[in-house]
C-alpha cells in the first residue's frame, strides 16, 4: 500500500512543469507580455518538432518591435548543459518552418546554475556560430510587486518567487477568490497551479508553506464537490508523472546505451501511461545488451 502512495505525492510534486505550461497556455495574453515586455500575444501554436523526435514547451506567435515573432519558451527545473545547443536547434526549425524571427526563452522557475548566453559553437579559437537567447529565473522576482500592481496572470507563479511570505500569498489567494467567485473551475485551476509550485519551492520558508497550505485547505471543498476540478487536477498530475517517467526513461538508455536515445525519445512519445514507462525503465535497467534495448524499444515489443 505505501507504494501507490509514495506514487501520488511524486506525481503531485512532478506535476508543476506540465502546469507552468497549461498556465502560459491559458492565459498567454496576460502573461506573455510580462515575460517579454512589449510582446502582444497573436496565436498559439501547437509545435511538434520530429527531426529528431523533440517536443517543444510552449510557442506563440507575438507582435514584438512592430513585427510578427514566434516566441519559444522552455520551462527547466534543473541545471542541463545540452540545454541552449538543444534549443538553438528548435530555433532553427522554428525559423525553417515560419520565416520569422524567433526569441528564444529559458524559463527557470526553481533555484538553479541557469545557461548563460550567448552559447558559442568553437573550432579551437574560431568562433563557427554565436546563439543569443532569454532566461527568464522567477525564483529571483519579487513577489510583492506582482501583488501590488495586480497583475493577476502571474498570481499562480508567485509561490517561485522571494518574498511568497504567507501574507503575500494570502492577498494574492483573497484576490482570486474574489475575482472568480462565480467560476469554482477556474479559482481551483488557480490554487492547483499555487499548490504544486509551493510544494516544490524554496523560496518559501517552511512555516509560511504551512500557513500558506492551511489556507489552501480551506478550498478543499473546491476538489471534493466539482468532478470537473477534481478531473482538471487529476489530469495534471498524471501529465506530470507520465513527462517525469518520459525523462527518466531516456536518461536511463543515454547512461548505458548512449546511441539508442534517439530511439528512446521517440519510442517515449509514444507511451502515455506511467506505469508503462516504469516498466520499461526496469526492463532496459536490467537488459544485458542493446539488442535487447534496441527490441524492447521498438513499435512491436510496446
Amino acid at each position: 500500500m505505501a507504494k501507490p502512495k509514495r506514487r501520488r505525492r511524486r506525481s503531485q510534486a512532478q506535476a508543476y512543469d506540465a502546469s507552468l505550461k497549461a498556465l502560459v497556455q491559458e492565459q498567454a495574453r496576460d502573461i506573455l507580455p510580462v515575460f517579454l515586455p512589449g510582446a502582444l500575444y497573436e496565436d498559439t501554436l501547437n509545435v511538434e518538432i520530429i527531426r529528431p523526435a523533440m517536443r517543444v514547451d510552449k510557442v506563440f506567435k507575438v507582435m514584438y518591435r512592430e513585427v510578427d515573432h514566434i516566441f519559444h519558451l522552455e520551462f527547466e527545473s534543473g541545471s542541463d548543459s545540452d540545454m541552449p545547443s538543444r534549443l538553438l536547434a528548435y530555433h532553427a526549425v522554428l525559423y525553417q518552418e515560419h520565416h520569422l524571427p524567433v526569441i528564444s526563452m529559458i524559463v527557470y522557475p526553481f533555484r538553479t546554475k541557469m545557461a548563460v548566453s550567448p552559447w558559442r559553437e568553437m573550432s579551437g579559437e574560431e568562433e563557427l556560430l554565436t546563439f543569443h537567447f532569454l532566461t527568464l529565473p522567477l525564483f529571483t522576482m519579487d513577489a510583492e510587486h506582482f501583488v501590488r500592481e495586480h497583475i493577476l496572470c502571474m498570481y499562480p507563479l508567485l509561490p517561485t518567487m522571494q518574498g511568497a511570505t504567507d501574507v503575500v500569498l494570502g492577498r494574492a489567494m483573497d484576490e482570486l477568490a474574489e475575482l472568480y467567485r462565480d467560476d469554482e473551475v477556474t479559482l481551483a485551476q488557480q490554487f492547483v497551479w499555487m499548490e504544486l509550485l509551493v510544494e516544490r519551492t524554496d523560496t518559501i520558508s517552511a512555516q509560511d508553506k504551512r500557513k500558506i497550505q492551511e489556507r489552501l485547505d480551506m478550498y478543499d471543498r473546491l476538489w471534493e464537490e466539482n468532478p470537473k476540478v477534481q478531473q482538471i487536477r487529476a489530469a495534471s498530475e498524471a501529465k506530470g508523472e507520465v513527462q517525469a517517467m518520459r525523462r527518466m526513461l531516456i536518461s536511463v538508455v543515454k547512461a548505458r546505451f548512449p546511441a539508442l536515445v534517439e530511439l528512446a525519445q521517440e519510442q517515449a512519445l509514444q507511451i502515455n501511461s506511467p506505469d508503462a514507462l516504469d516498466l520499461l525503465v526496469q526492463k532496459i535497467a536490467t537488459a544485458p545488451d542493446e539488442q535487447m534495448v534496441r527490441w524492447l524499444l521498438s513499435p512491436t515489443a510496446a
